[in-house]
């Protein structure tokens, strides 16, 4: 007879590891300590040249629910999601930043949300950010509604893709891809897919707690720009999707808090 736990969805936590051992510890016991159980977490580690990947090894033995890999060289963020994705079982899959934590009931609030909201493909949720120190240094303002955020869907704008769960059952099985070519906006670009098949909303409660990344410089701005110019044209030409405009990309591109990523 299966155990009740086993009967409830399987959420997969998509978790690329590069070089992370000083946050790593922190942010696998706050996914291992969630009060929804029945997860999985798909960890790679990007050939990492820290201890990332023993450190995951000795989480791994004591608990079966964290299924470890290794890339055997280092081939960047976007080929490691993608290995991930394609070893998740769950129909529900969140992305999750290593050197990030997250509150103990932030996975069941989210499929929560989910189950009850068929018009909804991903919700993500508010977060508090911390520096490298663990100090608290501001919190997110991000929209709640779909329409707002559907209106410039950029990632550390309108949401923090990094923490959004998924409902699979929303959307076709080869959607969640991300491109190997050099990009600025991956996880923006994802989200920009999940707008034909549902809404996107963020939850009104800091259930994440996100470490602000480098901030963007005067020398990246033009190859940022060029990204986000290549979203807009892919909304437009291989998704077309009219709504999203690239005034409202560009603005909301510049109105990112300092030292929060685009990608």
């Amino acid at each position: 007879m299966k155990s009740k736990q086993s009967l409830l969805p399987l959420i997969s936590v998509i978790l690329p590891v590069s070089n992370t051992a000083s946050f790593l510890p922190t942010c696998l016991e706050s996914l291992l300590t969630q009060n929804y159980k029945n997860i999985e977490i798909i960890a790679i580690d990007d050939n990492s040249a820290d201890i990332s990947f023993a450190i995951a090894k000795s989480y791994k033995k004591n608990d079966k629910r964290i299924k470890l890999f290794r890339n055997v060289k280092k081939y960047g963020l976007s080929i490691t999601l993608n290995r991930c994705i394609r070893r998740a079982k769950g129909k529900f899959l969140v992305f999750m930043d290593p050197r990030d934590m997250v509150t103990k009931n932030k996975f069941q609030k989210q499929l929560q949300y989910l189950q009850k909201n068929p018009k909804t493909v991903a919700v993500g949720t508010q977060c508090i950010y911390l520096n490298e120190e663990n100090k608290r240094i501001g919190k997110s303002n991000y929209p709640s509604l779909h329409e707002h955020i559907s209106q410039s869907p950029l990632h550390g704008v309108s949401m923090l893709f990094e923490g959004v769960m998924i409902n699979r059952y929303k959307i076709p099985k080869d959607l969640l891809y991300f491109p190997t070519t050099k990009h600025s906006f991956l996880y923006s670009d994802m989200a920009v897919k999940l707008i034909q098949f549902g809404e996107i909303i963020n939850l009104p409660e800091f259930l994440h707690f996100h470490r602000k990344h480098s901030a963007i410089t005067l020398a990246t701005t033009t190859k940022h720009a060029y990204s986000l110019m290549k979203l807009w044209l892919s909304s437009k030409f291989d998704y077309e999707i009219e709504a999203l405009s690239l005034k409202n990309l560009f603005a909301g591109f510049f109105k990112a808090n300092a030292g929060t990523t685009t990608q």
